[in-house]
């Protein structure tokens, strides 16, 4: 162990240092407190210091006092060298933050066992301090591994959106929050136009593409604080946040030239689209999540069903029944 002296008598101090040298230890030797107070302050100080009380510069109590103040992970055991007997003196110096003294002129037998009780407390202390940090690495490693858990519980293989979960989840408390904050927001119910038929003529693998061009056409619509899910098949929900029923056509309006953009330069030999619905969440609006969902599901179908109508119409030659860009908000139409 390296075990620091501090001793301005040249002959107390060369008889520490041989006696400690020929026990196996490393020694580091100062004069005075300035000194002694420095090589305590090293990244590599030694473990152990043995501090003359009365010496040049800062007495043994100070060192220890100072060293004291530092908080260090490692704290360094000393043991304050006196010729001081008086029992004030050394309960003074152990409040100083010694954690033993060694009388002067000392016994090698007791050098060597207050040496030695010291050894076993920076032992103790090593061992502590290695178990601190493997403790947090650990934890830290827990914490990973629990939050990697959640985020595969909440999250979409598919598409990397948020789940069905993870939708009521972060849904329910963004909801709490927003109507806390007196802030009104918009939930969103869509479904994927003609996913069976996709699926049917191309295969599933190609029915999971259009699932995936979808929830990254979502992506870019929503902003990032919204929450964007894939609650299961060809169906999605959007909570958007601080965002008032104003809005809704805005939203939808983006969402639309996103998917025009997208079948305008794509090779794929389909045309993706969506059906949507979309439920005002204001103050006064306490449903559940699920009762939003109903509702903005209930105006999602609305919305396909005109969708058909127009197709139909088409097709017959009849008149068309509307404008098919026009979305249901709960039991309005926008």
């Amino acid at each position: 162990m390296k075990i620091l002296i501090a001793e301005d008598d040249l002959v107390s101090s060369r008889i520490l240092a041989t006696t400690l040298t020929k026990w196996g230890h490393e020694v580091v030797i100062t004069d005075n407190g300035f000194d002694a107070l420095a090589e305590l302050q090293k990244d590599d100080a030694p473990r152990l210091a043995i501090l003359d009380w009365m010496m040049p510069g800062i007495e043994g109590p100070e060192v220890c006092r100072r060293i004291r103040q530092q908080n260090k992970t490692t704290p360094t055991y000393m043991i304050l060298l006196t010729a001081l007997a008086e029992k004030a003196q050394m309960v003074a110096g152990l409040e100083a933050g010694a954690d033993d003294y060694l009388t002067k002129p000392f016994d090698r037998h007791e050098l060597r066992v207050r040496v030695q009780a010291g050894e076993r407390i920076v032992e103790l202390q090593s061992s502590l301090v290695q178990r601190v940090k493997e403790l947090e690495v650990a934890i830290g490693e827990r914490e990973e591994a629990e939050k990697a858990l959640l985020n595969l519980s909440l999250t979409d293989d598919l598409t990397g959106l948020y789940n069905r979960r993870g939708f009521f989840t972060l849904t329910e408390h963004r909801l709490a929050a927003a109507r806390r904050a007196g802030q009104s927001s918009l939930l969103f119910y869509a479904d994927l136009d003609g996913l069976k038929l996709i699926n049917d003529t191309y295969g599933h693998s190609e029915g999971s593409v259009a699932i995936t061009i979808t929830a990254e056409i979502l992506g870019r619509t929503f902003r990032n604080s919204d929450v964007v899910a894939r609650t299961g098949g060809d169906e999605f929900a959007i909570l958007a946040q601080n965002a008032s029923d104003n809005e809704t056509s805005i939203i939808v309006d983006r969402l639309e030239e996103n998917f025009r953009a997208f079948n305008a330069q794509s090779s794929r030999p389909y045309q993706l689209s969506l059906s949507m619905g979309a439920v005002l969440v204001d103050l006064n609006n306490d449903q559940s999540v699920d009762d939003l969902i109903c509702k903005a599901d209930e105006a999602m179908y609305a919305h396909k069903r005109s969708k058909e109508s127009w197709a139909g119409a088409l097709v017959e030659g009849r008149p068309l029944p509307g404008r098919i860009t026009r979305y249901p908000l709960g039991n309005k139409t926008l």
